[in-house]
């Protein structure tokens, strides 16, 4: 099994990572993002297009996400609308993260094959983490109108305390979200080109190695790749809470009338329907 693992990792460093990361931590102001991006490989790229998509999507898709949840739970507090965020944001990466190990144990389907299909489960993965952070945002009063104010929300959702640091520093503020909030458009720009090239060097490394468990043969990845991903949201969990605060004690707004706002299929994997009371 170890020299399965040991030719793995160099094939999928190959095909799937990083090709060599030259760039030292203290040129990272100086380093250029495309090279960054072209030396963190597939993984990297998905992490870009990621932000891209998140910068160009409609503010109103995450808005009526969480006002969904409202008209379902009309009592609920801010807290308790995270929670079930929380809930529905790991059982749909845990959903992913089984479909691409089982890659390897189906029949006929090569170690190249895999390999591809988990690359692009690492972006479902990544465009999943994305919506929940900016809906976490949205909840805490944060403006996801904004494209580059969004990206931000992402990145300190990847980064954790460096993000958060990074954010707050730039206008001495408390809260990451408040942070946003009062800093100039240009000061946005500037934080997120820090924290993308900060962010293109973690992601690799963390995607990197739940990948490896993913393509263990006779359905072992399968296992393994349901608990790397489970691994992963729980850090997604718990550096958007770190980063943007606690949930406020209560809305400023009711909450939606029930049955006023359609699901939003585009958002919630259409296995995890659940009962009034538990969405």
């Amino acid at each position: 099994m170890g020299i399965f693992k040991k030719a793995a990792s160099k094939v999928g460093d190959r095909f799937l990572f990083s090709k060599k990361d030259n760039t030292a931590d203290a040129d990272l102001d100086n380093a250029d993002l495309d090279t960054l991006a072209e030396n963190s490989g597939a993984t990297g790229k998905a992490l870009l297009r990621t932000l891209d998509r998140a910068a160009k999507m409609q503010s109103s898709a995450i808005v009526n996400y969480v006002e969904w949840l409202r008209s379902k739970n009309q009592d609920a507090t801010p807290e308790q609308i995270q929670q079930k965020m929380d809930k529905h944001f790991k059982m749909l990466v845990t959903g992913t993260g089984a479909g691409a190990g089982g890659a390897a144990a189906v029949p006929g389907v090569g170690f190249f094959t895999g390999a591809a299909a988990i690359a692009a489960e690492s972006l479902a993965f990544l465009d999943a983490a994305a919506f929940y952070t900016m809906a976490s945002g949205y909840l805490r009063g944060g403006d996801v109108r904004d494209p580059e104010r969004r990206k931000s929300l992402i990145l300190i959702a990847i980064l954790g305390s460096e993000g958060s640091a990074l954010v707050d520093a730039s206008i001495g503020a408390t809260s990451s979200v408040a942070a946003l909030s009062r800093m100039s458009a240009r000061n946005v720009t500037k934080v997120n080109n820090r924290m993308t090239k900060l962010a293109l060097k973690q992601v690799t490394k963390r995607l990197k190695y739940s990948w490896m468990g993913k393509i263990m043969p006779l359905g072992i990845g399968v296992v393994i790749g349901t608990v790397a991903n489970r691994k992963i949201a729980k850090r997604v969990i718990e550096n958007t809470q770190q980063a943007l605060g606690p949930a406020p004690e209560q809305f400023d707004t009711p909450a939606p009338a029930e049955g006023s706002i359609e699901e939003p299929k585009a958002t919630i994997s259409s296995n995890e329907s659940e009962t009034e009371q538990d969405s």
